[in-house]
């Protein structure tokens, strides 16, 4: 296939074009493809050594333009090999060939665009979407945690009122018992007191009073003490399985 060539820089034209850029598809010089490259938006660009090939193509067997697109075996075609090789196929004209192409290109760019953006805005009510469902989850939970704490509060209460009641019951029968015999002490002291300082005389009164003495001390009955109170508290060990019985179930889609 015969091709025409360009010389000359297409961008100061005056340098020889030996550096051929992909993306712009035009000729640099050495100058010029060095400025090109320092460009943040040109960095990347790639470059091939001589001259870019020439638009119009001509047919390498024939010498002949190719004017006509075959679409069956997707290649170009001069006005002889149409005639000899293609003559059934679906030709069109080249300019016809590339306006199609064109046209089916813009389209389906346009139906991706079109999805894309459709894409973007549906990810982006869902993902508001989902948060605000993982704020109303967490306020859940948060309010289920406050309502057991709460019970567990009122709990704790409840027990340790029931543990003071107690306690006060207790101290008030534990000083009662004292007082009783903190009497009885005090009274005994009393006659063991008296009774030394009794002389011992052959006087029937001394022997009655000590015989009424002896009287009121049998009199007195010092019971047995009550055992003494007692309490304990047993701690209970609650699983992670209970405690997670105690909260609803989250599930994640």
């Amino acid at each position: 296939m015969a091709q025409a060539a360009a010389s000359t820089c297409e961008i100061c034209i005056g340098g020889p074009g030996e550096h051929y850029c992909l993306q712009c598809n035009q000729l640099f010089c050495e100058s010029c493809k060095l400025s090109h490259l320092r460009a943040n938006i040109c960095k990347n660009h790639t470059f091939l050594s001589g001259p870019k090939k020439s638009d119009t193509l001509f047919c390498a067997e024939h010498e002949e333009r190719c004017l006509s697109y075959c679409h069956d075996c997707d290649t170009l075609v001069c006005i002889v090999c149409s005639d000899e090789k293609h003559r059934h196929h679906l030709m069109k004209g080249l300019a016809e060939s590339i306006q199609e192409l064109k046209s089916e290109l813009f389209e389906k760019i346009e139906t991706k665009v079109a999805t894309a953006n459709f894409n973007l805005g549906k990810i982006e009510k869902d993902t508001k979407a989902y948060r605000e469902k993982v704020k109303a989850v967490i306020k859940t939970i948060t309010e289920e945690g406050k309502y057991w704490k709460q019970l567990i509060d009122k709990k704790v209460e409840a027990l340790t009122k029931l543990v003071q009641d107690k306690e006060q019951r207790e101290t008030q029968n534990m000083t009662a018992y004292s007082e009783v015999y903190k009497g009885v002490a005090e009274n005994c002291q009393t006659w063991q007191s008296n009774t030394k300082k009794m002389k011992t005389t052959a006087d029937i009164l001394l022997l009655n009073k000590l015989k009424q003495l002896k009287n009121d001390v049998d009199q007195i009955v010092v019971k047995q003490i009550p055992n003494a109170p007692d309490v304990s508290y047993r701690n209970k060990k609650t699983s992670d399985a209970e405690i997670d019985n105690l909260f609803g179930e989250l599930q994640f889609l």
